[in-house]
């Protein structure tokens, strides 16, 4: 078949070739010759006799998504091919899943001291629910249709996520590790950093379809990157938690603050800029969990779900303002008993960017002035961006 994951056709000639490759070696002859056959039979025949007859037939379904031409990546049939450090921003159709691959074969990378030769994988939500799935190695891709199995004594077959652990146990094929799947992390951005101890990752990102629609997603999009230079990526402070305070220098005035953002290993990159978001929220908004920030619709601890639903507020802050690993930022013109989101994007010189955890903050004012009336116009000019970013959503 002409594309990478398909099955191949000739099973006869996988076979000879294959099996011509193993068995020939120093030479030996009578019983140690059969009793390395065996060995190989038994080692090796079965995963042959898989890959000859076709056991990927799963990345031929009609739940595959083609790769988007306009992407500017690589591609081969049925996926896309990652480049190591460049984000691929995509949205995906209900229970569709899109395929990726990413090679790295770089000696300097492979020759690292092993606590610093590690891969960052990373899925940021921009809008809706998204699943990862990864396996390294071999493939074949992992099939999130596979994964909620039924317990034993239960009835059904296998079905994708998110899976009801009462009924169902999560068990993926052709997975070694992949995001949270019981419907508690739904719309949670999902963060690997593992061990770099393979050349070859394949990857699936699939979107479920109940929770999206009952969320109001109808096409749920996404960033996703791969990074095997760790140095690069900046790591929030404190684990991306951020303090506010009343300014005590002017009215309606909020004094955000957060830990400066590291890096490790040390040297390979620095901290170009940070950037403050704010949102005006509706009454309606509500923080569905401690893992999602707000909800799967409207996502403010991703990267560029900020930059969907809130805006940037301010300019950038360098990071030399901060004092003794603690950054500051004032946000002026706050309207009184109004529920407000916050949030904190740090960027390195590389390009690479992250968000810390966000907050929400309310305040109310004792002041019998009329809440217009003495306005200015920065205050005008922020809650008129705001309410804008809020009525687009």
């Amino acid at each position: 078949s002409s594309h990478f994951g398909s099955s191949v056709q000739n099973s006869s000639k996988c076979w000879s070739s294959q099996w011509r490759c193993l068995a020939n070696g120093p030479s030996i002859t009578g019983a140690m010759r059969v009793v390395r056959l065996w060995l190989l039979w038994v080692t090796l025949g079965t995963p042959l006799l898989l890959h000859c007859n076709g056991s990927c037939t799963h990345e031929e379904y009609g739940t595959i998504e083609p790769p988007d031409h306009a992407s500017g990546q690589a591609m081969t049939a049925n996926h896309t091919v990652l480049v190591d450090g460049r984000p691929e921003t995509n949205d995906i159709t209900l229970n569709m899943t899109r395929l990726y691959f990413y090679e790295n074969l770089n000696t300097t990378t492979m020759n690292q001291p092993e606590r610093y030769r590690k891969l960052i994988i990373s899925l940021e939500p921009c809008e809706g629910v998204v699943y990862l799935f990864v396996r390294k190695t071999r493939r074949c891709f992992p099939n999130p249709f596979s994964c909620c199995q039924p317990l034993l004594g239960s009835s059904g077959s296998p079905s994708p996520p998110p899976c009801n652990t009462t009924t169902h146990r999560v068990a993926c094929a052709w997975t070694h590790f992949h995001s949270v799947i019981d419907g508690t992390r739904d719309g949670a951005p999902t963060f690997f950093e593992v061990p770099h101890t393979s050349t070859k990752y394949y990857f699936a990102v699939f979107a479920p379809r109940e929770i999206n629609l009952d969320s109001g997603v109808p096409k749920p999009r996404y960033r996703f990157t791969v990074l095997a230079d760790v140095g690069a990526f900046p790591r929030p402070g404190l684990q991306g938690r951020l303090r506010t305070t009343l300014s005590e220098d002017a009215e309606r005035t909020l004094e955000v603050s957060w830990d400066a953002a590291t890096f490790i290993p040390m040297g390979i990159s620095s901290l170009r800029n940070y950037y403050l978001y704010s949102s005006l929220l509706l009454a309606s908004d509500r923080k569905q969990s401690d893992a999602v920030f707000m909800s799967p619709s409207k996502i403010m601890n991703s990267v560029c779900g900020l930059e969907t639903n809130a805006v940037r507020y301010g300019m950038p802050i360098s990071p030399s303002s901060c004092r003794e690993g603690i950054c500051r930022a004032k946000i002026a013109g706050i309207v009184p008993r109004r529920r407000y989101m916050l949030n904190i994007v740090a960027e390195s010189y590389r390009g690479f960017n992250v968000t810390y955890s966000g907050i929400v903050v309310s305040t109310d004012w004792s002041e019998s002035r009329h809440a217009l009336g003495d306005w200015s116009e920065q205050t005008t000019n922020l809650i008129g961006a705001i309410c804008g970013t809020v009525f687009g959503v």
